[in-house]
């Protein structure tokens, strides 16, 4: 097994590749520990002389885990051009570890901004942060690269909270559709990312499910907390959603019906009838308000919330199973985002859901078509 980040040494004070000095860390994950660094060969007034560095121990990586990280390098490399994504600089590896030289963002991740409501008191950051996210992921897309661990402690942003920086391409994928299920942090993965608990789960459409994780984070940043700690049949508010066509409607009190229409466009449990990235840009751009109590009056009623395509509503869309799993044991799915129930807002502590008797399949239409592969041109040895 690799090693797991929490375990790793202290690094500041180190000097790496001769000219890296390790200062301080700001942050790890379940592999890497990332560290901010003093470039010395920069002038020290250049804001190139401050660099973020990525750090995996190479004690107990497999060929396979290997081949993942040149695949992260790779694939990062192929979109590091865009304006709101993280530039990748470097990528080395000595006897111990893994290192990928990125840039260095003052401004924290995006959940930094979230737990001091940045976003909640000025919804127009909000709409400029969340648009720049959205040109990044489209950016990937167009690439045919999917980020498939999309959430807020793996965008960056800009000291005033503008702008986003998507960063961390470490599960990212060139395949459209995967049998790789499981990938992803718990609160935010699509249904469909889930291995079914009743036999050979179809493959899903990866861009389909950054998606999902894209309307998961617009919550966050909207009301500050999180939807549900995971899409399992064992959470609460993952099943009042499935049983209530107009749930964000109905429990989330402050939201704009245009707010609401474009989530129910977003969690729509048949991946191909999601909402494209485009659109959503398109659709965030275009509304009036992100609250309910600037509405006109006219406004204020409920959404239809049948799909366009099919005329049925959410429920109606389902075949079967939405490929929910049971609760996750992964350390990612206690996520600082995830409320407590006793404390969300304008949720009850107790809630009743009706039995759902499931179909063991479910239906997922398989895109026709080949696949493009990212070949591995990254030698860590």
């Amino acid at each position: 097994m690799p090693l797991a980040a929490a375990s790793l040494p202290n690094f500041a004070g180190r000097t790496i590749k001769g000219h890296y000095i390790l200062t301080e860390k700001l942050g790890f994950g379940g592999w890497g520990v990332v560290y901010k660094a003093i470039d010395t060969r920069k002038l020290s007034d250049s804001p190139a002389r401050h660099r973020a560095i990525k750090i995996i121990a190479k004690a107990g990586l497999t060929l396979k885990h290997l081949k993942a990280f040149r695949r992260e390098v790779v694939l990062h490399v192929a979109v590091a051009s865009h304006p709101n994504i993280i530039t990748i600089h470097d990528a080395f590896a000595d006897d111990e570890y893994l290192y990928i030289v990125l840039d260095y963002c003052p401004g924290g991740d995006l959940l930094d901004h979230i737990v001091a409501n940045s976003y909640r008191s000025n919804h127009e950051l909000l709409r400029s942060a969340f648009v720049s996210l959205l040109d990044a992921v489209q950016y990937c897309h167009e690439h045919k690269i999917a980020h498939r661990d999309l959430k807020p402690q793996n965008v960056l942003v800009s000291e005033d909270g503008s702008k986003v920086f998507l960063a961390d391409f470490g599960l990212a994928t060139a395949e459209r559709m995967t049998e790789e299920h499981g990938w992803g942090t718990p609160t935010h993965m699509a249904p469909e990312c889930h291995k079914s608990p009743f036999g050979k789960t179809p493959r899903y459409d990866t861009h389909a499910a950054d998606v999902w994780a894209l309307g998961v984070i617009l919550m966050n940043m909207l009301t500050g907390r999180g939807l549900w700690t995971g899409t399992y049949r064992t959470d609460v508010f993952f099943m009042r959603f499935i049983h209530d066509p107009n749930y964000f409607y109905n429990t989330f009190p402050e939201l704009s019906i245009g707010v609401c229409d474009i989530l129910t466009r977003i969690f729509t449990l048949e991946p191909l009838e999601r909402i494209s990235v485009r659109k959503l840009r398109e659709a965030i751009l275009n509304l009036d308000t992100f609250l309910r109590s600037e509405e006109s009056e006219e406004a204020q009623e409920p959404m239809n919330t049948t799909s366009e395509k099919s005329g049925k509503s959410t429920l109606d869309m389902l075949d079967g199973s939405p490929g929910l799993s049971p609760a996750s044991s992964q350390d990612d799915a206690e996520s600082p985002l995830v409320t407590p129930e006793d404390t969300k807002v304008g949720m009850p502590k107790h809630v009743e859901v009706k039995k759902v008797e499931w179909k063991i399949a479910f239906r997922v239409q398989v895109l026709r078509g080949g696949h493009d592969h990212v070949e591995d041109k990254m030698d860590c040895d």
